[in-house]
């Protein structure tokens, strides 16, 4: 593409998008099965290095990586117009980009490389999509899904081939372009009732969305939607009980995460564990993991490969006015210890994250944007392909 916390919302037609403040969790599973005890108990730590995003950026919402140096980050602007904002060394300087001012908020963003790109999101009469042939020197107005009233999330999966998910208010679905906006091909709805948070697109042709659907007034349960065939069907997968709100999902290769919250509150503020979904058969089958690091909202996800995964979410502290906290902690056996790791000014939490590297990643969220360094060796000749993070996101 988002529940149980307090965060600032924007209403579009029956569609309601909330953004947050968070924890970054980050799991690094280990690279080799060779490692020196004294690597595994005393690796060096994770670091995460916050700055100010541009002027025009108070709320971040996505952010797609097409290359270790460029990034985009997109969201809500300081007016009414939506604001990106874009680096080109991994996530050092950051400087905004034009937005046409009929769009009002973006809520995702892929960038399947350096020059192409695709950022979704709202207008003052409906759905907006902007795209960019020139790396963002240029975003130009695209025609929106037809019936969208919103477009929720993308995934860009070649230089002029994307899949979005979009709303009417009352169904969602989706739709595929070849030629990067210029027309639109509807796919098949999503499941009855589902509200999707977020989409992954591990190939062309395979797909997943995780969200939930409503059970009762202010509440609802995780869903995991997966597609065999570009879009064009949908099925809801099998999910363990007791899972709650599903934000982000990501995939590398045939391993999947999807993070989210124990708490099925959809409205408000509900204490809840965070909560992260596992699947080793490319979304088929999920168990909930047990060995991680709980907080008590993930928001978003972002697999580089099979072995290295990054979640951001959300710690509140306090109990009658609950503050959100940023922090992050690490793995790199798997989830059965977790340590601290180093901030540097990250004064709020993340909402998205992209990893175009098993070693580097960025987050954005509110009015930050941080680079962050995974204790990580990446290996030659290669290892699979980022997915779009969500959802909101890449």
């Amino acid at each position: 593409m988002d529940s149980a916390a307090p965060r600032p919302r924007l209403q579009v037609g029956a569609r309601t998008f909330m953004c947050s403040l968070g924890v970054v969790l980050v799991v690094v599973l280990p690279a080799s099965a060779a490692q020196g005890a004294e690597s595994r108990h005393h690796p060096p730590p994770v670091m995460a290095i916050g700055q100010p995003a541009p002027g025009s950026m108070n709320g971040a919402t996505a952010v797609s990586c097409a290359t270790p140096s460029d990034c985009w980050a997109v969201g809500s602007g300081d007016g009414p117009t939506a604001a990106i904002a874009a680096t080109t060394d991994g996530g050092t300087k950051w400087r905004p980009q034009s937005v046409p001012s009929t769009v009002t908020a973006l809520s995702g963003v892929s960038c399947f490389d350096k020059k192409h790109c695709m950022a979704v999101g709202a207008s003052a009469g409906g759905g907006a999509v902007l795209v960019t042939a020139d790396g963002g020197k240029a975003w130009n107005l695209a025609p929106v899904p037809p019936g969208a009233a919103d477009v929720t999330a993308v995934a860009c999966t070649g230089p002029s081939r994307c899949l979005s998910l979009e709303t009417d208010g009352t169904t969602e679905w989706t739709s595929v372009t070849s030629n990067l906006g210029t027309s639109w091909v509807r796919g098949g709805d999503l499941p009855a009732g589902m509200i999707s948070n977020a989409l992954s697109c591990p190939t062309p042709s395979s797909c997943l969305a995780a969200g939930y659907t409503p059970d009762a007034p202010g509440k609802g349960a995780g869903v995991v939607a997966k597609t065999p065939d570009a879009g064009s069907t949908w099925t809801a997968v099998s999910l363990p009980a007791g899972v709650g709100i599903l934000r982000s999902i990501a995939c590398a290769g045939a391993s999947c995460l999807a993070a989210g919250t124990s708490s099925a509150a959809t409205t408000g503020y509900v204490p809840g564990a965070g909560q992260l979904l596992t699947s080793s058969d490319g979304g088929a089958t999920w168990s909930i993991s047990t060995g991680w690091a709980p907080t008590e909202d993930a928001y978003g996800v972002a697999c580089p490969n099979t072995e290295v995964c990054v979640v951001v979410g959300t710690n509140w502290v306090g109990k009658t006015q609950p503050i959100p906290r940023g922090g992050i902690v690490s793995t790199i056996d798997g989830g059965t210890e977790w340590r601290a790791a180093e901030l540097r000014y990250v004064p709020v939490g993340m909402f998205s994250v992209s990893c175009p590297v098993v070693d580097r990643c960025v987050a954005a969220g509110g009015d930050v944007l941080t680079r962050i360094s995974l204790p990580v060796t990446p290996r030659a000749p290669k290892h699979a392909r980022p997915t779009v993070p969500g959802g909101k996101v890449p």
